[in-house]
Parts: structure tokens; C-alpha cells; sequence
């Protein structure tokens, strides 16, 4: 039990602390949105690990066939992140608020627009597919009881991870100026644009890469 609670915390740590697209989505959202929206993101990302933890260990098979759609899944998972990135860059609006005003534009379609893009991100990242794949695979030796524990501490502590990285986001949003808001949303505009093109490097090159 032990070994397994030890192994989890490492895979959690390696995803925490991995530089990807999604770390800067979940400091965007929770600065411009609220607390919410950055939750909102998360749960979205949460979710599409769980699924893909899921089939990792129930479907070998759908492994394989998954691998065989990596080039797929690159291409679309970097087209969506550009477009995104090149949206957030030159298009979207940013605002501040002081924290007193009701979030009168934010209804529960916009949150689960919020889940979606966050799951989305997460999916069609091929870093985070080969990440999840390999280490099923690589458990598929040990008992159902040590993978049980393994992924469970590995996914509770990445999602308790990402919630830090919401509540830090909102707890300094208020403190931002207008400018400071619209430098950070032009930096994760541009990560996401420089992701987008590493992943369609990747796929154009074969070269292996992860990040969550």
C-alpha cells in the first residue's frame, strides 16, 4: 500500500509541475473569470484524466487502436490550441473587476463551455495520451488493488494541485491592474500558439514529447 500511495504521489508530482498548455489556461480563466470558471477548467481536465486512466486500464486494446490516431489527434489537438491561443491573443476582450460585482454574464452554459474547453485541451494533448497510455500499461503487472491506490493519489493529487493554482489565481486577480491582466492573457495566448506548433512539430516529425 505504501509503495503504491509513493508511486501515485510521484506520477502526480511529474503532471503538477510539467510546463503545458493547460497550467497557463487555468491561471487565464481564473484571472479573468473567478474562482468558478478556473474550477470549472479544472473539473474539465480532471474529468479527461479519470477517462483516460479508465481506459488505459479496461481497454487494452482500445490502446492500440488509440495509438494508431496519435497523428490524428496531434493535428487537431495543435490546431485547437493555435486557435485558441491566436483568439485569446487578438480577439478577446480582457476585463477586471474589484470582486463585488455579480457575475451577471456567467450562467451555467458558460461554465460547462468553460468544462468543455478544459477537457478538449486535455484530450487532444498527445503528451498527455502517451503519459497516461505508457504508465497502464507499464501497471498492467501489478494487482487491481495497487493500481486502484496508485491512480487514485496520482489523479487526487494533480486535480488538488490544479485547485491551488485557481485559488492563487483568483486571490491575486483583484490585486492586478488592466495592463498586468492583458500582458498575462498575451503570454498564454502565445504559450498556447507555441504548444499548438510543438505539437504539429511533433506529429510532422515524430518526435516524443509530454506535458500535461
Amino acid at each position: 500500500m505504501i509503495a503504491a500511495i509513493l508511486a501515485g504521489l510521484a506520477l502526480g508530482l511529474s503532471l503538477a509541475v510539467s510546463v503545458g498548455p493547460v497550467i497557463f489556461a487555468i491561471i487565464k480563466h481564473s484571472i479573468n473569470n473567478g474562482f468558478k470558471a478556473g474550477i470549472a477548467f479544472v473539473l474539465g481536465v480532471s474529468f479527461c484524466d479519470i477517462l483516460y486512466v479508465l481506459v488505459g486500464n479496461l481497454a487494452s486494446s482500445f490502446i492500440d487502436n488509440l495509438e494508431a490516431y496519435q497523428d490524428y489527434i496531434g493535428i487537431g489537438g495543435g490546431g485547437l490550441l493555435i486557435a485558441m491561443g491566436v483568439y485569446g491573443l487578438l480577439f478577446k476582450k480582457v476585463k477586471i473587476s474589484t470582486g463585488d460585482e455579480k457575475p451577471e454574464t456567467f450562467k451555467t452554459h458558460h461554465y460547462a463551455g468553460i468544462w468543455l474547453t478544459g477537457f478538449l485541451m486535455n484530450a487532444l494533448n498527445p503528451g498527455v495520451i502517451i503519459f497516461w497510455l505508457t504508465v497502464c500499461v507499464g501497471a498492467g503487472a501489478t494487482s487491481r488493488s495497487h493500481r486502484i491506490i496508485m491512480f487514485g493519489v496520482c489523479l487526487a493529487f494533480v486535480l488538488a494541485t490544479d485547485v491551488l493554482k485557481v485559488v492563487v489565481a483568483d486571490k491575486i486577480r483583484h490585486k492586478l491592474t488592466l495592463k498586468t491582466v492583458e500582458l498575462l492573457n498575451k503570454i498564454a495566448g502565445i504559450s498556447m500558439i507555441v504548444f499548438g506548433m510543438v505539437l504539429l512539430y511533433k506529429v510532422i516529425f515524430d518526435v516524443q514529447m509530454t506535458g500535461h
